[in-house]
Protein backbone atom coordinates (compact mmCIF):
# COMPACT_ATOMS: atom_id res chain seq x y z
CA UNK A 1 0.00 0.00 0.00
CA UNK A 2 1.27 3.31 -0.62
CA UNK A 3 0.19 5.97 2.00
CA UNK A 4 -1.34 8.97 0.32
CA UNK A 5 0.82 12.46 0.06
CA UNK A 6 1.02 15.17 1.54
CA UNK A 7 0.21 18.24 -0.95
CA UNK A 8 3.30 21.04 -0.61
CA UNK A 9 0.95 23.70 0.31
CA UNK A 10 -0.58 21.70 3.16
CA UNK A 11 -0.60 24.74 5.64
CA UNK A 12 -2.05 27.14 3.42
CA UNK A 13 -4.76 24.11 2.30
CA UNK A 14 -5.17 23.43 6.06
CA UNK A 15 -6.15 26.88 6.91
CA UNK A 16 -8.65 27.80 3.88
CA UNK A 17 -10.37 24.70 4.94
CA UNK A 18 -10.24 25.96 8.41
CA UNK A 19 -11.88 29.34 7.00
CA UNK A 20 -14.87 27.31 5.78
CA UNK A 21 -15.85 26.36 9.22
CA UNK A 22 -17.77 23.46 7.74
CA UNK A 23 -15.00 20.73 9.04
CA UNK A 24 -16.90 18.54 11.55
CA UNK A 25 -20.38 20.51 12.10
CA UNK A 26 -23.44 18.58 11.67
CA UNK A 27 -24.78 16.68 8.18
CA UNK A 28 -27.22 18.92 6.10
CA UNK A 29 -29.49 18.54 3.55
CA UNK A 30 -28.01 20.06 0.70
CA UNK A 31 -25.08 18.47 0.89
CA UNK A 32 -27.17 15.35 1.62
CA UNK A 33 -29.06 15.33 -1.38
CA UNK A 34 -25.86 15.78 -3.85
CA UNK A 35 -23.99 12.28 -2.36
CA UNK A 36 -27.40 10.88 -2.81
CA UNK A 37 -27.56 12.06 -6.95
CA UNK A 38 -23.71 11.39 -7.19
CA UNK A 39 -24.72 7.71 -6.10
CA UNK A 40 -28.23 7.38 -9.00
CA UNK A 41 -26.43 8.97 -11.22
CA UNK A 42 -23.22 6.79 -11.59
CA UNK A 43 -25.11 4.26 -10.28
CA UNK A 44 -22.57 3.51 -7.45
CA UNK A 45 -24.00 2.04 -3.84
CA UNK A 46 -21.42 4.65 -1.95
CA UNK A 47 -21.08 8.09 -2.46
CA UNK A 48 -19.24 10.82 0.04
CA UNK A 49 -18.30 14.51 0.27
CA UNK A 50 -15.07 14.18 1.86
CA UNK A 51 -12.80 16.71 4.07
CA UNK A 52 -9.43 15.95 4.76
CA UNK A 53 -8.03 17.59 7.91
CA UNK A 54 -4.02 17.17 8.98
CA UNK A 55 -4.58 13.39 10.60
CA UNK A 56 -8.51 12.37 8.92
CA UNK A 57 -10.78 12.34 6.40
CA UNK A 58 -14.27 13.41 7.66
CA UNK A 59 -17.20 12.92 5.79
CA UNK A 60 -19.56 16.09 5.20
CA UNK A 61 -22.16 13.82 3.63
CA UNK A 62 -22.49 10.42 3.06
CA UNK A 63 -24.82 7.35 1.39
CA UNK A 64 -23.71 3.61 1.64
CA UNK A 65 -21.07 3.48 4.95
CA UNK A 66 -21.75 3.95 8.52
CA UNK A 67 -18.54 5.80 8.94
CA UNK A 68 -18.74 9.50 9.48
CA UNK A 69 -14.03 9.86 9.48
CA UNK A 70 -11.50 7.58 9.22
CA UNK A 71 -7.37 7.64 8.41
CA UNK A 72 -5.79 9.89 5.76
CA UNK A 73 -3.09 7.64 5.12
CA UNK A 74 -5.09 5.07 4.01
CA UNK A 75 -7.98 7.40 2.28
CA UNK A 76 -8.34 7.08 -1.66
CA UNK A 77 -9.34 10.64 -1.51
CA UNK A 78 -5.86 11.33 -0.12
CA UNK A 79 -4.54 10.70 -3.07
CA UNK A 80 -7.15 12.13 -5.12
CA UNK A 81 -6.45 15.78 -3.57
CA UNK A 82 -2.92 15.53 -4.23
CA UNK A 83 -2.71 14.76 -8.19
CA UNK A 84 -2.98 17.03 -10.77
CA UNK A 85 -5.80 15.53 -12.54
CA UNK A 86 -8.91 17.54 -12.30
CA UNK A 87 -10.53 13.64 -11.66
CA UNK A 88 -9.09 10.43 -10.42
CA UNK A 89 -10.42 7.12 -11.20
CA UNK A 90 -9.51 3.60 -9.62
CA UNK A 91 -11.25 1.25 -11.86
CA UNK A 92 -10.01 -1.71 -10.19
CA UNK A 93 -8.36 -1.36 -7.17
CA UNK A 94 -6.92 -4.92 -6.83
CA UNK A 95 -4.74 -3.87 -10.05
CA UNK A 96 -3.51 -0.34 -8.99
CA UNK A 97 -0.16 -0.69 -6.75
CA UNK A 98 -1.37 2.39 -4.34
CA UNK A 99 -4.31 0.16 -3.12
CA UNK A 100 -4.00 -3.37 -3.46
CA UNK A 101 -3.39 -4.50 -0.14
CA UNK A 102 -4.85 -1.43 1.77
CA UNK A 103 -7.47 -1.67 4.52
CA UNK A 104 -10.21 -0.38 2.74
CA UNK A 105 -9.55 -3.07 -0.04
CA UNK A 106 -9.30 -5.78 1.53
CA UNK A 107 -12.36 -5.14 4.52
CA UNK A 108 -15.30 -3.06 4.57
CA UNK A 109 -16.24 -1.27 2.62
CA UNK A 110 -14.40 -3.62 0.16
CA UNK A 111 -13.67 -1.01 -2.45
CA UNK A 112 -12.80 -1.79 -6.18
CA UNK A 113 -13.85 0.85 -8.08
CA UNK A 114 -13.68 4.43 -7.09
CA UNK A 115 -13.69 7.60 -8.87
CA UNK A 116 -13.66 10.99 -6.76
CA UNK A 117 -13.37 14.83 -8.02
CA UNK A 118 -11.12 17.23 -5.80
CA UNK A 119 -13.17 20.20 -4.23
CA UNK A 120 -11.02 23.08 -5.10
CA UNK A 121 -12.01 26.77 -3.78
CA UNK A 122 -11.85 29.24 -5.24
CA UNK A 123 -8.11 30.30 -4.61
CA UNK A 124 -6.91 27.23 -5.64
CA UNK A 125 -6.68 25.17 -2.68
CA UNK A 126 -8.02 21.39 -2.53
CA UNK A 127 -10.43 20.75 0.87
CA UNK A 128 -11.71 17.14 -0.27
CA UNK A 129 -13.29 15.03 -3.18
CA UNK A 130 -16.87 14.52 -3.86
CA UNK A 131 -16.45 10.22 -4.43
CA UNK A 132 -18.85 7.34 -5.86
CA UNK A 133 -17.77 4.14 -4.82
CA UNK A 134 -18.52 0.80 -5.86
CA UNK A 135 -17.47 -3.17 -4.70
CA UNK A 136 -17.12 -4.40 -8.18
CA UNK A 137 -14.67 -3.00 -10.71
CA UNK A 138 -16.00 -0.79 -13.49
CA UNK A 139 -16.05 2.55 -14.54
CA UNK A 140 -18.32 5.63 -15.64
CA UNK A 141 -18.98 6.75 -18.86
CA UNK A 142 -17.87 10.28 -20.42
CA UNK A 143 -21.59 12.07 -18.91
CA UNK A 144 -20.88 10.88 -15.43
CA UNK A 145 -17.83 11.84 -15.16
CA UNK A 146 -19.20 15.23 -16.48
CA UNK A 147 -21.79 15.10 -13.95
CA UNK A 148 -19.61 13.92 -10.93
CA UNK A 149 -17.32 17.36 -11.81
CA UNK A 150 -20.81 19.25 -12.32
CA UNK A 151 -21.55 18.29 -8.82
CA UNK A 152 -18.11 18.57 -6.94
CA UNK A 153 -18.66 22.36 -8.48
CA UNK A 154 -21.72 22.55 -6.73
CA UNK A 155 -20.40 21.43 -3.50
CA UNK A 156 -17.91 24.29 -3.21
CA UNK A 157 -20.54 26.74 -4.49
CA UNK A 158 -22.13 25.26 -1.13
CA UNK A 159 -19.51 25.96 0.77
CA UNK A 160 -18.54 29.61 -0.07
CA UNK A 161 -22.89 29.97 -0.15
CA UNK A 162 -22.98 29.04 3.69
CA UNK A 163 -19.64 31.30 4.50
CA UNK A 164 -21.49 34.06 3.09
CA UNK A 165 -24.51 33.39 4.88
CA UNK A 166 -22.86 33.08 7.60
CA UNK A 167 -20.63 36.14 7.57
CA UNK A 168 -24.08 37.86 6.60
CA UNK A 169 -25.59 37.09 9.91
CA UNK A 170 -22.51 37.68 11.59
CA UNK A 171 -22.51 41.33 9.97
CA UNK A 172 -26.26 41.82 11.31
CA UNK A 173 -25.90 40.62 14.22
CA UNK A 174 -23.24 42.85 15.03
CA UNK A 175 -25.25 45.42 14.00
CA UNK A 176 -28.25 44.56 15.65
CA UNK A 177 -26.18 43.67 19.09
CA UNK A 178 -24.44 47.54 18.93
CA UNK A 179 -27.92 49.13 18.34
CA UNK A 180 -29.07 47.38 20.99
CA UNK A 181 -26.06 48.29 23.40
CA UNK A 182 -25.95 51.96 22.42
CA UNK A 183 -29.49 52.05 23.27
CA UNK A 184 -29.30 50.69 26.80
CA UNK A 185 -25.74 52.24 27.99
CA UNK A 186 -23.76 55.31 26.76
CA UNK A 187 -20.26 53.51 28.15
CA UNK A 188 -20.67 50.93 26.09
CA UNK A 189 -21.59 53.16 23.22
CA UNK A 190 -18.00 54.36 24.29
CA UNK A 191 -15.81 51.03 24.36
CA UNK A 192 -17.91 49.90 20.95
CA UNK A 193 -16.44 53.16 19.52
CA UNK A 194 -13.07 52.97 20.81
CA UNK A 195 -12.72 49.10 19.71
CA UNK A 196 -13.54 49.92 15.99
CA UNK A 197 -11.58 52.86 16.23
CA UNK A 198 -8.64 50.77 17.35
CA UNK A 199 -9.03 48.06 15.77
CA UNK A 200 -10.88 48.34 12.05
CA UNK A 201 -9.50 51.95 11.25
CA UNK A 202 -5.65 50.38 11.14
CA UNK A 203 -6.24 47.53 8.71
CA UNK A 204 -8.61 49.35 6.65
CA UNK A 205 -5.74 52.41 6.64
CA UNK A 206 -3.60 50.25 5.12
CA UNK A 207 -5.53 48.41 2.74
CA UNK A 208 -6.44 51.61 1.41
CA UNK A 209 -2.56 52.95 1.24
CA UNK A 210 -2.11 49.54 -0.16
CA UNK A 211 -4.42 50.05 -3.33
CA UNK A 212 -2.75 53.89 -3.48
CA UNK A 213 0.65 52.24 -3.84
CA UNK A 214 -0.47 49.53 -6.14
CA UNK A 215 -2.15 52.07 -8.27
CA UNK A 216 0.93 54.43 -8.45
CA UNK A 217 2.77 51.27 -9.33
CA UNK A 218 5.38 52.51 -6.48
CA UNK A 219 6.18 49.50 -5.12
CA UNK A 220 8.25 46.53 -6.03
CA UNK A 221 6.85 43.04 -6.83
CA UNK A 222 8.71 42.05 -3.51
CA UNK A 223 7.40 45.01 -1.63
CA UNK A 224 4.09 44.09 -2.95
CA UNK A 225 4.08 40.53 -1.18
CA UNK A 226 5.55 41.40 2.16
CA UNK A 227 2.84 44.33 2.26
CA UNK A 228 0.10 42.28 1.10
CA UNK A 229 1.42 39.15 3.79
CA UNK A 230 1.07 41.91 6.70
CA UNK A 231 -2.29 43.33 5.63
CA UNK A 232 -3.13 39.52 5.82
CA UNK A 233 -2.72 39.03 9.54
CA UNK A 234 -3.72 42.32 10.25
CA UNK A 235 -7.07 41.61 8.79
CA UNK A 236 -7.05 38.23 10.65
CA UNK A 237 -6.48 39.51 13.74
CA UNK A 238 -9.45 42.02 12.67
CA UNK A 239 -12.00 39.54 12.09
CA UNK A 240 -10.97 37.80 15.64
CA UNK A 241 -11.93 40.80 17.20
CA UNK A 242 -15.60 41.37 15.25
CA UNK A 243 -16.01 37.47 16.31
CA UNK A 244 -15.19 38.25 19.57
CA UNK A 245 -17.34 41.96 19.88
CA UNK A 246 -20.20 39.84 18.65
CA UNK A 247 -19.85 37.15 21.40
CA UNK A 248 -19.30 40.38 23.81
CA UNK A 249 -22.29 42.12 22.69
CA UNK A 250 -24.46 38.98 23.24
CA UNK A 251 -22.95 38.32 26.61
CA UNK A 252 -23.79 42.39 27.56
CA UNK A 253 -27.24 41.70 26.91
CA UNK A 254 -27.65 38.42 28.64
CA UNK A 255 -26.11 39.61 31.84
CA UNK A 256 -28.35 38.66 34.56
CA UNK A 257 -30.04 36.01 32.56
CA UNK A 258 -27.24 33.49 32.42
CA UNK A 259 -28.21 30.05 32.55
CA UNK A 260 -26.26 28.35 35.68
CA UNK A 261 -26.52 24.78 35.57
CA UNK A 262 -24.25 21.87 35.89
CA UNK A 263 -21.63 21.96 33.39
CA UNK A 264 -19.33 18.63 32.74
CA UNK A 265 -15.77 20.36 32.19
CA UNK A 266 -14.23 17.55 29.82
CA UNK A 267 -16.64 17.03 27.51
CA UNK A 268 -16.71 21.43 26.70
CA UNK A 269 -12.74 21.12 26.12
CA UNK A 270 -13.00 17.83 23.86
CA UNK A 271 -15.92 19.77 21.73
CA UNK A 272 -12.91 22.86 21.82
CA UNK A 273 -10.30 21.17 21.21
CA UNK A 274 -11.68 19.28 18.26
CA UNK A 275 -12.40 22.56 16.53
CA UNK A 276 -9.07 23.79 17.12
CA UNK A 277 -7.12 20.56 16.56
CA UNK A 278 -5.98 21.68 12.88
CA UNK A 279 -4.44 25.28 14.19
CA UNK A 280 -2.83 22.83 16.80
CA UNK A 281 -1.30 20.71 14.57
CA UNK A 282 -0.54 23.31 12.13
CA UNK A 283 2.21 25.04 14.84
CA UNK A 284 3.10 20.94 15.91
CA UNK A 285 1.40 21.94 19.73
CA UNK A 286 0.55 18.66 21.26
CA UNK A 287 -2.78 19.23 23.40
CA UNK A 288 -3.70 17.44 26.86
CA UNK A 289 -7.38 17.04 28.22
CA UNK A 290 -6.53 15.96 31.57
CA UNK A 291 -10.05 16.91 33.03
CA UNK A 292 -11.36 13.94 34.83
CA UNK A 293 -14.61 13.14 32.63
CA UNK A 294 -16.92 12.99 35.48
CA UNK A 295 -15.78 16.59 36.65
CA UNK A 296 -18.38 19.19 36.56
CA UNK A 297 -19.14 22.83 37.60
CA UNK A 298 -21.73 25.85 37.92
CA UNK A 299 -21.56 27.43 34.77
CA UNK A 300 -23.27 28.74 31.97
CA UNK A 301 -22.12 26.44 29.27
CA UNK A 302 -21.57 28.77 26.58
CA UNK A 303 -20.00 31.49 28.29
CA UNK A 304 -17.05 28.81 30.24
CA UNK A 305 -16.97 27.27 26.33
CA UNK A 306 -16.09 31.02 25.19
CA UNK A 307 -13.52 31.74 27.97
CA UNK A 308 -11.93 28.56 27.27
CA UNK A 309 -11.87 28.88 23.75
CA UNK A 310 -10.50 31.90 23.93
CA UNK A 311 -7.13 30.78 26.92
CA UNK A 312 -6.49 27.73 24.63
CA UNK A 313 -6.73 29.62 21.46
CA UNK A 314 -4.06 32.53 23.08
CA UNK A 315 -2.07 29.46 24.00
CA UNK A 316 -1.84 28.16 20.80
CA UNK A 317 -0.96 31.09 19.73
CA UNK A 318 2.13 31.68 21.81
CA UNK A 319 3.62 28.03 21.78
CA UNK A 320 4.86 26.47 19.02
CA UNK A 321 6.11 22.69 19.21
CA UNK A 322 5.20 22.71 22.73
CA UNK A 323 2.62 21.23 25.23
CA UNK A 324 -1.00 23.02 26.29
CA UNK A 325 -2.90 21.24 28.44
CA UNK A 326 -6.20 21.47 30.78
CA UNK A 327 -6.21 20.37 34.48
CA UNK A 328 -8.21 21.39 37.28
CA UNK A 329 -7.23 21.82 41.35
CA UNK A 330 -9.65 21.96 43.93
CA UNK A 331 -9.88 24.18 46.92
CA UNK A 332 -9.40 22.64 50.37
CA UNK A 333 -13.08 22.54 50.81
CA UNK A 334 -13.17 20.96 47.37
CA UNK A 335 -16.34 23.49 47.12
CA UNK A 336 -14.48 25.31 44.00
CA UNK A 337 -12.02 24.52 42.17
CA UNK A 338 -9.70 26.52 39.78
CA UNK A 339 -9.59 25.31 35.85
CA UNK A 340 -5.85 25.36 34.78
CA UNK A 341 -5.05 26.39 30.91
CA UNK A 342 -1.28 26.09 30.76
CA UNK A 343 1.39 26.53 28.07
CA UNK A 344 4.87 26.15 27.95
CA UNK A 345 5.44 28.91 25.33
CA UNK A 346 7.27 32.04 25.01
CA UNK A 347 5.09 33.24 28.54
CA UNK A 348 5.09 36.90 29.68
CA UNK A 349 6.71 39.77 31.55
CA UNK A 350 5.72 40.76 34.75
CA UNK A 351 4.36 44.59 33.10
CA UNK A 352 2.48 42.70 30.63
CA UNK A 353 1.04 40.62 33.20
CA UNK A 354 0.37 43.85 35.18
CA UNK A 355 -1.35 45.43 31.93
CA UNK A 356 -3.21 42.35 30.76
CA UNK A 357 -6.79 42.71 31.66
CA UNK A 358 -7.09 46.36 31.56
CA UNK A 359 -9.06 47.87 29.30
CA UNK A 360 -7.63 51.20 29.04
CA UNK A 361 -3.97 49.43 28.43
CA UNK A 362 -4.64 46.92 25.93
CA UNK A 363 -3.08 45.83 23.25
CA UNK A 364 -2.18 42.69 21.30
CA UNK A 365 1.26 40.77 20.84
CA UNK A 366 2.40 39.19 18.29
CA UNK A 367 2.35 35.37 18.27
CA UNK A 368 4.90 33.11 17.57
CA UNK A 369 4.35 32.67 14.03
CA UNK A 370 3.55 36.44 13.55
CA UNK A 371 -0.18 35.54 14.16
CA UNK A 372 -1.69 38.81 15.26
CA UNK A 373 -4.76 39.94 17.14
CA UNK A 374 -6.90 42.45 19.37
CA UNK A 375 -6.01 42.12 22.46
CA UNK A 376 -9.97 41.85 23.12
CA UNK A 377 -10.27 37.77 23.95
CA UNK A 378 -8.43 38.61 27.16
CA UNK A 379 -10.82 41.39 28.21
CA UNK A 380 -13.57 39.29 27.19
CA UNK A 381 -12.96 36.62 29.07
CA UNK A 382 -12.73 38.28 32.03
CA UNK A 383 -15.50 40.17 31.78
CA UNK A 384 -17.53 36.95 30.82
CA UNK A 385 -15.96 35.47 33.76
CA UNK A 386 -17.38 38.13 36.23
CA UNK A 387 -21.12 37.60 34.81
CA UNK A 388 -20.79 34.04 35.97
CA UNK A 389 -19.34 35.30 39.56
CA UNK A 390 -16.08 33.58 38.87
CA UNK A 391 -12.96 34.80 38.60
CA UNK A 392 -9.94 34.56 36.49
CA UNK A 393 -6.05 35.02 36.92
CA UNK A 394 -2.85 34.49 35.64
CA UNK A 395 0.81 32.98 36.32
CA UNK A 396 3.70 33.19 33.62
CA UNK A 397 7.42 33.42 33.40
CA UNK A 398 9.08 34.65 30.21
CA UNK A 399 10.79 31.63 28.22
CA UNK A 400 9.14 29.06 30.27
CA UNK A 401 5.28 29.22 29.49
CA UNK A 402 1.82 30.53 31.36
CA UNK A 403 -1.25 29.42 32.99
CA UNK A 404 -4.82 30.81 33.54
CA UNK A 405 -6.85 30.02 35.85
CA UNK A 406 -10.68 30.34 36.23
CA UNK A 407 -12.46 30.04 39.54
CA UNK A 408 -15.73 28.32 39.90
CA UNK A 409 -18.13 26.24 42.36
CA UNK A 410 -17.72 22.54 41.95
CA UNK A 411 -21.21 21.17 40.69
CA UNK A 412 -22.79 19.17 43.66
Amino acid sequence: MIAAPIPVSEQERLQELMRYEVLYTQYEEDFDQIVQLASAICKTPISTITLLDYKKQWFKAKIGIDNSEGDRDISFCGHAIAQDQSIMIVNDALEDQRFIDNPLVLGEPNIRFYAGFPLVSPSGYKLGTLCVIDNVPRSLTTEQELTLQILGNQVVKLFELRLRNKEAEVRNQLIEDQKKQLEESTSVQSKIISIIAHDVRGPVTSLKTMIELTKAKSLTESETAQLFDMLDKQLDGTLDMLTNLVDWGSMLLRKGKLSITSVNVSMVVEKIIKNLSPMLQLKNNHFQNLVPTTFSVMADENTLRFILRNLISNANKFTSEGLITVDIHPNKRHDYISILVTDNGCGMSPEIQQQLFNPAKRHSREGTHKEKGSGLGLLLAKEFAEAMQASISVKSEQGEGTSFSITLPVAI
